[in-house]
């Protein structure tokens, strides 16, 4: 496996902790990885996706996360034609580690100004931090979520849940497709509303088996606000 300090400063320090922060630690490179985790993505689409981010500190990221092994360049087939950075499998086994940052991380958001920028797919990922693994469903099922900047495909089977950027593969329909704002999904996953009032306002729009929508939400444990 590649050096972790490649060319950037190490803490040269025998321990785990401070080896993955050699790896991760650096701005804006956590962001990164975690926008990665529901799929590859262009690096236009990166710098889009990061606002603050210069694209010379973008790119010296990519370039110490691939050294790394976190991350790598791939050229896609016709017709996408063009190049995409992924997770590499070691760079994957920081997504358990980052959910478990995120969910600690929740708990100071009150912190946070009231002028915050937000985006559909940090909150899906969050999906992924607060899924509660002790649900199960009783049928494989496949659900398309249709927000605010696209959309994006969860997928449960027994006690397992995958997310990702997209809409479902043909192979993959969705039994239910939902249409609704960033806003409406968080606060239907924060139980701040129920399916059934967001339907009956029109908050949320849907196509397919509607009873999948409560059974969507139910594999949740978001923190409910006060």
């Amino acid at each position: 496996m590649p050096s972790p300090t490649g060319t950037t400063r190490s803490y040269s320090q025998l321990c785990g902790i401070a080896t993955a922060l050699d790896v991760v630690g650096d701005r804006w490179a956590t962001l990164i990885v975690r926008d990665l985790l529901l799929g590859p993505l262009r690096f236009i689409e990166l710098a889009e996706g990061l606002p603050g981010i210069g694209t010379n500190t973008l790119t010296a990221r990519l370039k110490q996360l691939e050294e790394t092994d976190v991350v790598r360049r791939r050229l896609m087939p016709l017709p996408d034609r063009g190049t995409v950075y992924e997770l590499t499998e070691y760079g994957r086994e920081l997504e358990p580690i980052l959910m478990a940052l995120g969910r600690w991380g929740t708990k100071s958001m009150e912190r946070l100004p009231p002028d915050v920028v937000a985006k559909s797919r940090w909150l899906v990922a969050a999906m992924l931090a607060f899924h509660d693994e002790t649900r199960r469903i009783a049928r494989p099922t496949t659900w398309e979520l249709r927000l605010n900047d696209g959309s994006f495909t969860v997928m449960a089977e027994g006690t397992n849940l995958s997310v990702s950027a997209g809409e479902p593969d043909s192979a993959d329909r969705a039994d239910l497709a939902i249409t609704t704002s960033d806003e409406t999904l968080h606060r239907l996953l924060t139980r701040q509303l129920t399916p059934a009032e967001a339907v009956a306002s029109g908050a949320v729009m849907l196509e397919g088996r509607a009873s999948a929508l409560p059974r969507l939400i139910e594999l949740f444990g978001f923190p409910t606000l006060g």
